[in-house]
């Protein structure tokens, strides 16, 4: 009952999941850089997955994408976007799911476009409301960025969904 409580409330609270919390990581963190990787390597399949015919993304998918910043301490923001487009070029375009930091006039509903190479992680939610992908915010779990909720209220064991194997 819990979990199907906590799947309401991350359901219902989408920009909330989407909020990671600010959790600053070194350009060379190897655990960072790692999942990062991780996620970019599964990034292919998931996208011919998980883009419709007409370019879209199907509902409970987002895309963290690095962004350059605005006079900020770090040279980009990872940032979640959805819902998100597929255009003719290839490029993206894809809607802030989270309040931005460091990227200037930019805001939570913006949309900005985005090249593959700028996407550092994936997250699809899976049918009981936890979270596949998300290689990042996994990273940022294991330093403490989640509090005291337990990883198997927020994560799937395993984050890649039986369909992408």
């Amino acid at each position: 009952m819990t979990r199907i409580l906590v799947a309401i409330f991350l359901f219902l609270a989408t920009p909330v999941v989407a909020q990671d919390p600010t959790f600053g990581f070194s350009a060379d963190d190897p655990a960072m850089n790692a999942a990062i990787a991780e996620a970019r390597d599964t990034l292919p399949a998931f996208l011919d997955t998980m883009i419709g015919a007409n370019g879209s993304t199907v509902e409970g998918v987002m895309l963290k994408v690095a962004v350059p910043t605005v006079n900020g301490v770090n040279a980009h923001e990872h940032i979640w976007v959805a819902p998100v487009k597929r255009q003719a070029d290839g490029s993206f375009v894809g809607t802030l799911a989270n309040e931005p930091v460091e990227l200037g006039d930019l805001r939570l509903g913006d949309d900005i476009p985005f090249s593959q190479d700028q996407i550092s992680d994936w997250s699809l939610f899976s049918p009981e409301g936890l979270l596949y992908g998300n290689y990042t915010s996994r990273v940022m779990y294991d330093q403490g960025a989640f509090g005291a909720v337990p990883f198997e209220m927020i994560f799937t064991p395993d984050p890649i969904p039986p369909g992408l194997k």
